[in-house]
């Protein structure tokens, strides 16, 4: 009976300390980040614009559309400054094969310095490899600004 108060004591003891130790993180009042509001690190509205994307088709050997390369045209929408970026292309087909290949350089291509609120046609994207039409699933273009 007497081991049964001291494995009480003992627990209590554990209880209080632990309830000490964590007592200012409990206390502590939560907060929400408000995406887009006073308590947020504002995020700029993008100032690119990728319109007009034709994909560049080419029968191959055994007959069937494929396509290795993108034209498109990029826009610059900042009204104040003049921009140049980077855009970045990855297809995906069939399922799990990229091009380029997942790990390999990614096909990119960098604009020229494109004035404010203007627009600059005729740009190229050209991956290694070609993917077939039929297998196309996905296609990924990323533009980060470069300055």
């Amino acid at each position: 009976m007497g081991s049964i108060i001291i494995y009480f004591i003992v627990g209590m003891v554990i209880l209080t300390t632990s309830s000490l130790a964590f007592g200012a993180s409990i206390s502590t009042p939560l907060s929400f980040n408000l995406i887009g509001a006073s308590d947020n690190v504002e995020v700029p509205a993008p100032s690119v614009n990728i319109t007009s994307i034709d994909f560049i088709q080419e029968v191959a050997e055994n007959g069937v559309i494929e396509t290795d390369a993108i034209n498109f045209s990029i826009g610059n929408e900042d009204t104040v400054n003049s921009h140049s970026y980077e855009v970045c292309l990855v297809m995906e087909g069939p399922i799990g094969v990229f091009n380029p290949s997942s790990g390999s350089t990614p096909a990119c291509t960098t604009t020229s310095s494109i004035p404010a609120n203007s627009i600059v046609t005729n740009q190229l994207i050209s991956t290694t490899n070609a993917t077939t039409i039929n297998d196309l699933l996905n296609i990924s273009v990323s533009v980060e600004e470069l300055s």
